[in-house]
């Protein structure tokens, strides 16, 4: 997936992927899409139910060994 942006948030554990997320978001256009790459198990889990509270749109989670990478299309 090609992503405007990439955000490096290994090494850090909940709930900072999801802070770094949307402080990240926040500095992107409408329709950019968000590449965010974490080890934080939880983070599996935390980035799809985030964006269905916060109306971003999740594009998927996918496992790559121990990293874990999320895509996000901002609103």
């Amino acid at each position: 997936m090609n992503a405007d942006k990439r955000l490096d948030c290994t090494g850090i554990f909940c709930p900072m992927p999801i802070v770094k997320t949307k402080v990240e978001l926040e500095n992107l256009k409408s329709g950019d899409i968000l590449e965010i790459t974490a080890d934080d198990p939880g983070f599996e889990k935390d980035l799809p139910a985030w964006c269905s509270m916060t109306g971003e749109k999740c594009l998927g989670v996918f496992r790559e060994g121990g990293l874990i990478k999320g895509y996000v299309r901002k609103k």
